[in-house]
């Protein structure tokens, strides 16, 4: 079988309107080893050499944290999420909402449509967590909206937003986005978000919350197809 392999590399939400500077070393937050930038390249085709799968789909995400400076070192922190097929073997991050269930909520669109999130429906829903000056929220809609042509009638999108509804309406003259979209929601995200943005939340038909997952890359049309595969296989497991 054709092996593939995904290494995609993102910044946390913390950097995520600032210059970073460039780093001559790595320090990885799961062991506190710290890596110059050869050994860190090493580490990542080391740790897909070891965790290849000759017919699942191996990805590893690098998630950058805070630069540390110290006298002539630049320490990028890092952590990675390692997933075979739709199994991790690391995570980044500790997503506990994972497992939590949410009652029946009532909200109204920016378009006036009545949307319930929560409690006992007949679709599953994606939430997708999103600000107006996140790249990396602007850069995943082109993929989120294949899953929602794709889905439309199975699955409720819905986007999430603390954002003002004006502002959010003039954004979308400019950009297409074809989640449902709700607006004023800093309440409810804090509720049930993690690690926010972007943060793709998917919720079953009872309410719960089974998965949780962070951007759809976009810099490699290999890795933005693989991650909607992905994506789909969440989707078609809650059906």
């Amino acid at each position: 079988m054709k092996h593939f392999f995904s290494i995609i590399i993102f910044v946390f939400i913390i950097s995520c309107n600032k210059e970073r500077d460039e780093p001559n070393f790595y320090k990885n937050l799961h062991t506190g080893e710290i890596l110059n930038k050869t050994e860190f390249e090493k580490f990542g085709n080391s740790l897909y050499k070891k965790n290849t799968d000759s017919i699942k789909k191996t990805s590893i995400n690098f998630v950058f944290y805070k630069i540390e400076k110290s006298s002539d070192s630049i320490i990028q922190n890092f952590k990675y999420d390692l997933r075979i097929g739709d199994k991790y073997i690391v995570r980044a991050n500790a997503y506990e909402k994972i497992g939590m269930k949410i009652p029946q909520r009532n909200f109204t669109s920016i378009n006036g449509e009545k949307i319930i999130i929560g409690g006992k429906k007949n679709k599953p829903t994606l939430i997708n967590l999103w600000f107006i000056n996140c790249p990396g929220c602007i850069a995943e809609m082109p993929a989120l909206n294949r899953l929602k042509e794709k889905y439309a009638e199975k699955v409720d999108f819905v986007s999430l937003t603390f954002e003002q509804k004006e502002d959010v309406l003039d954004f979308l003259k400019k950009r297409k986005f074809e989640f449902a979209h709700i607006v004023n929601g800093e309440n409810f995200i804090n509720e049930i978000g993690s690690y926010p943005y972007p943060e793709n939340i998917f919720i079953d038909k009872e309410g719960f919350i089974r998965n949780i997952e962070g951007p759809i890359p976009s810099h490699k049309e290999n890795e933005i197809n693989h991650s909607i595969e992905y994506f789909e296989e969440l989707i078609n497991q809650l059906l």
